[in-house]
């Protein structure tokens, strides 16, 4: 029997479950952008909406988003969170399940202080479950009970994702997207993913590297040079290059056969495109431009280091007199006659030799074209051969068959047999060999003679606008050495330049020589 005390002024005591709270906001939640974009939240919603209709509560607000509850600091929960601590009223939470509004305890104290104050009320439609600030223990435990569940449906994710990532690392395969160069593919039988070369990209990301490695050319260079070339990002757009993409591409180390999981690198499994030698290159290319660019040097000259004397060996150093006249001075060792002689003698012997290469558009056009008629051969000649030599393998398969049958059928001993056997072997690994040795790079060569030529053509002007840091580097890539001998300059040239000087002005002797030149 309950008494009724109305009549004396004293209020009846309210019922568990807060009658007095009638508005509701939704909370629906998946936990990555790719989930967001099918149906979940919109069917959650559609739940939600219903929910509150039945129980006669007004939506307020609707709080619909993509955010992990394990990842992160769930920026939008706590936003959330904080309005609903910021009402005047109170509020009920309209979730679909407990793993929705969290899968774990870290945000508990947040929940559980505007439970209790009595701001806000929780309601899990699919789980059946109410909570406010009067709500029993066995509510509660239920409540925490699934908590605990949800954390332990992530955390057992979390632990089989470890486990595959180990097991990817043993087998050298990728975690991420391949970068440019490489093409991410997945057999169409057996839904196994793998990365294979970009047969139009590849070659031209090896160009990038071997042009940089160089240390001729900047970044803001290179991205001009890839344009040219056609090296473009992947998409529909077909994007040039940007400097950042460039730097980005010069430090990735999956080129060179390395993989990247979190902070340490382990060897993967896909061809590379580059070596480890020209990657390393390439890193102290720029480590050296680092140093170079953050520290000035007050007196830097061209032939700085580059000049020795033919008699003593001695390295011929720059004396710079007034701070402008810059003479080139041997440091004299056992009587060596050696005289000081003006850098200009040097930049105009230089400046002759580089002129000496220059060529005519027309000249250079006949070069491209000779090359690209040399390759062509060069490549009907392998062909004829590579065939030739695969028939003969062919053959001698056959051979080794019926020699099997022959000895099963008792007409050879066994030992006649294995000698047999033997030869033909030797035979077959000899003629394999041959065909490794084929170039598989032709095409990748041809390109790369060509931009040569290019080089080559205007390598004058290219040093006349240079800074000196530029200029020393066309120097050593050019010449191989400069002597001074009393007053006079000489040099030898690296080859292949050795082969433009003088004949800039009519067609070298592109001779056809083995079938793998």
């Amino acid at each position: 029997m309950t008494l009724n005390l109305s009549h004396l002024g004293i209020k009846q005591p309210k019922s568990k479950v807060e009658q007095e709270i009638t508005e509701a906001i939704l909370l629906s939640r998946v936990s990555s952008k790719e989930q967001s974009e099918g149906y979940s939240l919109d069917g959650q919603e559609k739940r939600l909406r219903d929910y509150c209709e039945k129980k006669n509560l007004t939506v307020v607000a609707v709080c619909s988003f993509a955010e992990s509850s394990t990842r992160g600091n769930r920026p939008k929960f706590r936003d959330m969170m904080k309005q609903i601590k910021a009402r005047k009223k109170p509020i009920a939470i309209i979730c679909d399940k407990v793993d929705r509004l969290q899968r774990g305890f870290k945000e508990t104290p947040m929940i559980e202080e505007l439970r209790v104050s009595g701001k806000a009320q929780l309601h899990f439609q699919s789980d059946n479950l109410i909570l406010h600030k009067n709500s029993s223990s066995q509510d509660l435990m239920r409540y925490n009970f699934m908590v605990m569940m949800a954390q332990n449906y992530t955390d057992c994710i979390s632990e089989n994702v470890k486990r595959s990532h180990e097991q990817m690392v043993r087998e050298g395969k990728a975690m991420s997207l391949a970068p440019l160069g490489y093409v991410n593919v997945r057999d169409p039988k057996t839904k196994v993913a793998d990365i294979i070369l970009d047969e139009k990209r590849a070659f031209l990301i090896k160009r990038l590297f071997t042009e940089y490695a160089t240390g001729l050319y900047s970044l803001s260079e290179l991205v001009v040079m890839a344009k040219e070339w056609g090296l473009d990002n992947k998409g529909k757009a077909h994007k040039p290059l940007c400097k950042a993409q460039v730097e980005k591409i010069l430090k990735n180390v999956f080129y060179c056969g390395y993989a990247k999981r979190l902070d340490e690198y382990y060897p993967h499994c896909y061809p590379t495109i580059v070596s480890m030698e020209l990657f390393m290159k390439c890193v102290a290319v720029r480590q050296g431009r680092n140093k170079q660019y953050t520290k000035m040097v007050k007196h830097d000259t061209v032939f700085k280091g580059l000049i020795k004397c033919a008699n003593c060996g001695c390295t011929v150093t720059p004396d710079i007199k007034k701070g402008k006249y810059i003479y080139l001075k041997p440091n004299s060792k056992k009587g060596c006659n050696c005289k000081q002689i003006n850098e200009n003698i040097a930049n105009n012997m230089v400046a002759e030799v580089f002129k000496s290469m220059t060529m005519s558009e027309d000249v250079l056009k006949n070069y491209v074209e000779a090359l690209r008629c040399h390759f062509k051969q060069s490549e009907d000649v392998q062909s004829k051969e590579k065939l030739s030599l695969t028939k003969q393998l062919t053959v001698l398969n056959t051979r080794l068959e019926r020699l099997k049958s022959a000895y099963l059928d008792g007409d050879f001993t066994s030992e006649e047999y294995r000698t047999e056997k033997q030869n033909i072997q030797l035979e077959q690994q000899t003629i394999e060999k041959r065909i490794s040795e084929f170039s598989t790079d032709n095409k990748e060569v041809e390109i790369t003679l060509e931009y040569l030529l290019k080089l080559v053509s205007k390598v004058n002007s290219l040093y006349e606008s240079s800074r000196i840091d530029r200029k020393r580097k066309i120097l050593n890539l050019v010449f191989s050495n400069f002597f001074l001998n009393d007053s006079n300059l000489s040099y030898e040239i690296r080859k292949p330049f050795n082969m433009f000087v003088k004949r800039a002005n009519r067609l070298l002797n592109w001779r056809i020589g083995d079938s793998n030149s």
